[in-house]
């Protein structure tokens, strides 16, 4: 049995699920979907899905360790430890999880959790793996990717699916309907893994610095089965669509020639170093409508310290070439990292002012993740005299499991005051901070995004704010 155990609002599809049913099914191995996504009462829809089931595992996908947000800090493997003890009860049958949120401490993830087994990275062909060897009796053993309790001394090698072989396109076990009615948009991977150098992202970790391609086809494929499904709006689910430029260019040539670009809108985060017109121009004739670019900083010597590759200039190049096309753009902001000051933080502020993009988000403390470059250093002794804090939501027996965020000393007391000083009045800014829940920024929970959603609204969310914010009509 599938489960998904996350209960964010608004609903987000379990990608995973959806990628997980296709393989199990090509592989033949038989499953159901326990989806709690829209269960009042998760106890009591577990113990009505034990009832009568004869399977060898429960499979439970971990998209969220946590929100990753400063501001509210919401420890989500907390509660879904409590479901996994729930699931264990009810259906006496071996637990694995995985997920994306659980590769990024999956050795930690697995042992706080209480499961059976884990699978660190991907679970395409791991899992099937795994169910067969439990369905005959045997203990899973060799498996890529396989986590077992009191193990933990052993390396964890993530799980590497065959996307070039695969078939991820039926999207036909999730109610892709439901979510997008509910929540707005769907999610489609375009590649996995990430070549970047960003010292504080988990992506490397949990799906692999090897940046490994889907076939085009294949992609614009899942974007028509959506499409058959109702969904008219989907943002990609890479870390950066552009990445590599040619294969992007590829997708949106493969959804251009499917004749999605006048039926369907989308969605993607991109990079501004490998950005260029070109690609801006062939985005937008595939339906793409608009741009999260994580530029993270306006300052040449924070971009260095978090290890970014591009520069003020090439951000400015692509806001200017999202303009030509009439993409609607955001920028992301990542303030509060090691050696940033009042200075940087005003220089960056006033970087976004000048360029006016239609809309930036800031993140003020920079969520820590175990194997990361800045992980690495704040455990170091070069770490030790960093003059930055640390803010951990609770104790776990292992570092950086529950959220834990780094702000910079520099910023003094009130680094949230510094910032919305900074912003004013500006409704462009979405700020995430304790006192400015009110900026909006925290989709996890936010009434006013799940009230546009359920008025008609479509798209990123970030859109959909703005849109409502701005007296705009539904995308």
């Amino acid at each position: 049995m599938l489960v998904n155990p996350n209960q964010m609002k608004p609903a987000i599809g379990p990608l995973a699920l959806d990628y997980l049913g296709a393989s199990l099914g090509q592989h033949g191995v038989a499953f159901s979907l326990l989806d709690l996504s829209f269960e009042p009462d998760a106890d009591a829809a577990i113990c009505r899905a034990a009832d009568g089931e004869r399977g060898d595992a429960v499979a439970v996908t971990v998209r969220n360790v946590d929100d990753c947000y400063f501001g509210s800090q919401d420890f989500v493997l907390a509660r879904t430890k409590q479901l996994v003890r729930t699931l264990k009860e009810a259906f006496g049958l071996p637990i694995v999880c995985g997920g994306v949120g659980f590769s990024t401490s999956p050795v930690a993830a697995l042992a706080f959790l209480g499961a059976d087994y884990g699978v660190a990275g991907e679970g395409e062909d791991a899992l099937p793996a795994i169910v067969r060897s439990l369905s005959a009796g045997e203990e899973p053993r060799g498996i890529p990717g396989i986590v077992v309790p009191g193990r933990e001394r052993e390396a964890v090698v993530l799980a590497r699916a065959s996307l070039d072989t695969l078939d991820l396109s039926p999207r036909n076990v999730i109610d892709n309907a439901r979510y997008f009615r509910d929540g707005g948009q769907a999610g489609i991977e375009t590649k996995r893994g990430c070549d970047g150098a960003c010292v504080y992202c988990a992506d490397p970790v949990a799906k692999g610095r090897e940046v490994r391609l889907r076939p085009p086809k294949n992609v614009a494929q899942e974007a028509a089965s959506l499409l058959r499904q109702g969904v008219t709006h989907w943002h990609t689910c890479d870390s950066e669509f552009n990445r590599p430029p040619e294969h992007a260019l590829a997708v949106c040539a493969a959804l251009a020639d499917a004749g999605l670009g006048d039926s369907m809108r989308w969605y993607a985060y991109c990079s501004p170093a490998v950005f260029s017109r070109e690609l801006c121009v062939a985005m937008r004739d595939a339906g793409c409508v608009g741009i999260n670019f994580g530029v993270d900083a306006g300052n040449a010597d924070m971009l260095r310290r978090l290890g970014r590759d591009h520069s003020v200039d090439d951000i400015r190049a692509a806001l200017g070439w999202c303009r030509e096309n009439r993409l609607a753009v955001m920028l992301d902001l990542l303030l509060g990292g090691p050696g940033e000051t009042p200075a940087t933080v005003r220089q960056t502020v006033a970087l976004m002012k000048q360029l006016s993009p239609d809309r930036v988000g800031i993140s003020l403390g920079i969520r820590v993740y175990a194997g990361t470059p800045l992980a690495r250093w704040l455990s170091s002794s070069a770490g030790g005299d960093t003059r930055v804090r640390l803010h951990s939501a609770g104790e776990t027996p292992w570092p950086f499991l529950a959220p834990t965020f780094v702000v910079s000393e520099r910023l003094g007391e009130a680094p949230f005051a510094l910032v919305a000083e900074e912003i004013g009045e500006d409704p462009r800014f979405f700020f995430v901070a304790p006192e400015a829940e009110a900026r909006g920024y925290n989709y996890n929970a936010n009434d006013e995004l799940v009230e546009a959603i359920r008025a008609g609204h479509r798209g990123a969310y970030w859109d959909v704010l703005r849109r409502v914010q701005d007296g705009l009509p539904q995308a």
